[in-house]
């Protein structure tokens, strides 16, 4: 009988499964056939049951000489209704293993067909049998019912490694199946305990649950599902164990107090506070430390600083430099939460931040999801258009689109002329001109613009954007889709002067678009500023408060979020806070919410780009 570990299960999951057993050899071939002709001439006078063994031992050096036609059929000729339960698995078992080499399920599956083989197979052989239709099942791309397979057979497997590996498996292809797939799968009739279970935790885990509201995903569903084998097994992936709340009674808010960042460094303190003020989920109220960042310079001198205050975290720096110091550093005394990124990732050391590029990522990722692969980008001639120009294409390639067409306009200059050389429209008004002073007449010709773009992503100011806009029209090519990031929405509704910008789709932060919350509110009743571009810098703030207790379980449980103010926010393994925003349109100049996509955003890795320090714009 074959050895159940030289069976492994290798699934491709994004598209199918496929076996992975290696080519028959073709070597030594006349002896082979000798001992074939031996074991067959010894078969045609032996009882039955010895000469289906003969027979079967027959084809497993054909299939080994690479005579598959030649095996298939000598298996074919007997007749295993007769046969001992073991012997007919084991010739079902070749014959589908030769069948997934070719990428046959279909003929697998009639091989493993249940209703053919003995029903008293004992328990590793039917969960061979359960893998084996799960190899079919995925090659046929019906990832369900090759879950359920596996469901079965890691029921019925005694090895806890064993199992624990099917465990991996079954949660690898659910975590690949579309969300359709998983929502048809939790309301089917016909599924048992072990099935629902599973399916249930893939599409809790699939939408993710705000930690800040009560609990990880899995957390949640195991109230439920307690007796479920992925409760004392979970899959890799799947964190079984809550972590608390990070519990701080000293906080160090390590700030400039002067400087070109004093301003940004005031708002995101005065959030802080506000958040405090207005109370959280967490309800810690830590006692804060003021440290200014401009004395307190080095991961040295931050160090004697935490230890002598006996601070629990640190939330700042601001400056993109010292982070990245931090970040080369040895570890400090306790938990860092940056305000900008690094290069580099450091134990202990998180990084919240208002980045652009996390914006324009977003763009590229909504662009392609509705369909538009070949785009032209428009972005500000400046050094931070050009890196967003670059996360744009970056971004679009990843995906596998195009970026047709690249402006970097230049304010204040003629925006037409800029459009129409982005659209080659200049390029059709020239060969016009040219063929008038040729002919001598005036003639109407059709301008249209360039044809391989079907979509533009947009980084603009709020003045500009309100002259890109209809200058796209002018040019011809006003039914093409603009995506935009938040620089172009000023905060606060003008119908009158964004009219120009109605149609444009773009992003920004919760704090922007949906309602205020109760620390938003505290801080518009003492500040005019927080609902323009800099008031983002205060959500900031807010976001620090909210966050830094739910770190630890962020990083301990995949899918988990908290609905902060700069987005939904989740924490990557890299311990950069990932953020999705939600979007907008302009209709008659003011942004009116626009549903989420059904589609799953795509991933992207994180390294983290370059960012000077959180920027206006």
């Amino acid at each position: 009988m074959m050895n159940r570990t030289r069976l492994p299960l290798c699934i491709l999951l994004i598209s199918l499964l496929s076996a992975c057993a290696t080519p028959p050899a073709t070597t030594r071939a006349p002896e082979q056939r000798s001992q074939v002709e031996q074991l067959l001439a010894s078969a045609d006078s032996a009882p039955a049951i010895q000469a289906a063994e003969l027979r079967f031992k027959a084809a497993q050096l054909l299939f080994r000489a690479g005579k598959d036609a030649e095996a298939r059929a000598l298996l074919d000729r007997i007749d295993t209704r007769v046969l001992p339960p073991a012997l007919a698995f084991d010739i079902a078992r070749l014959k589908a293993t030769q069948a997934l080499e070719q990428n046959e399920g279909t003929r697998a599956l009639r091989y493993l067909d249940r209703a053919i083989l003995p029903p008293s197979l004992p328990a590793p052989q039917q969960a061979e049998l359960g893998e084996l239709r799960a190899q079919a099942y995925a090659q046929q791309l019906q990832p369900i019912a090759a879950a359920r397979e596996l469901i079965a057979s890691a029921l019925l497997q005694s090895d806890p490694e064993l199992r624990q590996q099917l465990h991996n498996q079954i949660w690898q292809i659910l975590q690949q199946t579309p969300d359709e797939e998983i929502a048809q799968a939790t309301q089917a009739a016909g599924n048992n305990y072990y099935e629902q279970g599973w399916f249930e935790l893939a599409a809790q885990m699939r939408g993710g649950v705000d930690i800040s509201m009560g609990g990880s995903a899995l957390v949640q569903w195991r109230t439920l599902w307690e007796s479920h084998p992925a409760y004392s097994q979970p899959p890799e992936g799947v964190v079984g164990k809550a972590l608390p709340p990070l519990d701080v009674r000293r906080v160090g808010l390590l700030l400039p107090l002067s400087g070109n960042l004093a301003e940004p460094a005031r708002a995101i303190s005065e959030g802080f506070f506000a958040a405090m003020m207005a109370g959280s989920s967490h309800n810690q109220r830590p006692e804060v430390i003021s440290i200014d960042s401009g004395v307190v310079a080095t991961p040295g001198q931050l160090a004697t600083v935490i230890t002598s205050q006996q601070l629990d975290l640190v939330i700042g720096p601001l400056s993109r430099d010292y982070v990245a110091q931090i970040s080369q550093a040895a570890p400090l005394p306790a938990p860092i939460l940056a305000l900008n990124q690094a290069d580099r990732v450091s134990s202990g050391v998180y990084h919240l931040d208002l980045a652009s590029e996390q914006e324009a990522i977003l763009v590229a990722q909504r662009a392609w999801q509705e369909g538009h692969h070949r785009v032209a980008v428009i972005v500000p001639d400046a050094p931070w258009g050009q890196r967003l120009a670059e996360t744009f294409t970056q971004a679009l390639n990843t995906l596998g689109g195009t970026v047709s067409a690249q402006l970097n306009y230049r304010s204040g200059e003629d925006l037409s002329s800029q459009i129409g050389s982005l659209l080659l429209t200049d390029r059709s008004q020239a060969r016009a001109r040219e063929v008038r002073r040729v002919i001598g007449t005036r003639f109407e010709f059709d301008e249209n613009p360039r044809d391989d773009i079907d979509a533009i992503l947009m980084t603009a100011l709020p003045q500009d954007a309100r002259q890109i806009k209809p200058m796209l029209a002018f040019h011809f090519a006003g039914d093409l889709p603009v995506y935009a990031t938040s620089h172009l929405y000023e905060g606060s509704a003008d119908p009158v002067r964004d009219v120009d910008l109605n149609g444009i789709r773009f992003l920004d932060l919760p704090w922007t678009l949906q309602p205020a919350s109760p620390a938003h509110e505290v801080l518009r009743s003492s500040r005019t500023d927080v609902d323009g571009r800099f008031g983002r810098l205060y959500a900031l703030g807010v976001d620090a408060f909210n966050l830094y207790p739910f770190l630890p379980e962020l990083g301990n449980n995949p899918g988990a979020f908290i609905e902060g103010e700069t987005g939904k926010l989740m924490l990557s393994p890299q311990l950069r806070v990932n953020r999705e925003l939600p979007w907008a349109m302009f209709n008659n100049g003011v942004p009116e919410l626009l549903p989420p996509l059904e589609a799953p955003m795509p991933t992207f890795g994180d390294g983290p780009p370059t960012l000077a320090a959180p920027q206006t714009p």
